[in-house]
């Protein structure tokens, strides 16, 4: 299950991207050590990426040379810490590269609609072991025939929680639209909005992560999950987007 770790250099960044990547499946990620310049930073058998941690928006160039080593690796990932462009975001939906937004905080949620999928697939995978362990314990009593009631109710938690994760990535993504326009069209008003939207997903993010810490209980982490999903809709409703 992939940990959060906070992330505030260039090294922290890739080695988010390594726990990620072998969160979803990709067992033997590793850092490439190619440095700072952000290379081909985490490769793995069938799956390579780039990460980026600067708050300049990803354009398409870094997608192309990305896209060069396609034949060698099935998967294509990238990490930013700054968002995609509009025209970065078109490229990579073209070409099935699975973008991922980098939170300060040590979040990683996917952007587009392959990053999607490859998350799904820890959805699948994981299945029994997304629960807290706290839930585990509790739907396998203690090593007994698991309560059907017990895994029901961390089931809907969960669900509950997916729901504000596509929310959170639908408004990165929508952050990253309007981070993409001609800078003449920002005013004060535009970059007051977007800094606030970005903050109130970055709670969001929080309230999701702590309602899955061992000491809630079922109740705390439903309205932790009620929470986030607040600030979520806030988020949204601040950039125009309808929830």
């Amino acid at each position: 299950m992939f940990r959060a770790r906070a992330i505030r250099t260039w090294q922290d960044a890739e080695l988010a991207a390594v726990d990620h990547m072998r969160s979803i499946g990709f067992a033997e990620a590793q850092v490439t050590g190619s440095g700072a310049d952000g290379g081909n930073d985490v490769i793995a058998h069938d799956a390579i990426a780039q990460v980026k941690h600067y708050g300049q928006p990803i354009g398409v160039g870094p997608l192309r040379e990305l896209r060069g080593v396609a034949d060698a690796h099935h998967h294509l990932l990238f990490y930013a810490s700054g968002g995609y462009t509009a025209s970065a975001l078109k490229f990579a939906d073209e070409r099935g590269i699975a973008l991922f937004s980098l939170l300060e905080l040590g979040h990683i949620t996917p952007v587009n609609a392959a990053a999607s999928r490859l998350s799904a697939r820890q959805d699948r995978t994981a299945g029994w072991s997304r629960m807290t362990p706290c839930e585990s314990q509790v739907a396998s009593g203690r090593g007994q025939s698991p309560n059907s009631r017990a895994i029901q109710r961390a089931a809907e938690l969960e669900a509950q929680r997916q729901t504000v994760r596509r929310l959170i990535t639908s408004v990165r993504a929508q952050t990253s639209v309007v981070h993409a326009l001609p800078s003449n069209r920002y005013t004060k008003d535009r970059i007051k909005t977007l800094n606030a939207a970005h903050k109130l997903t970055e709670r969001a993010e929080v309230l999701l992560a702590k309602s899955q810490a061992d000491f809630q209980t079922h109740g705390g982490r439903k309205r932790l999950i009620a929470m986030a999903d607040e600030k979520a809709r806030e988020a949204a409703l601040k950039l125009g987007m309808r929830v």
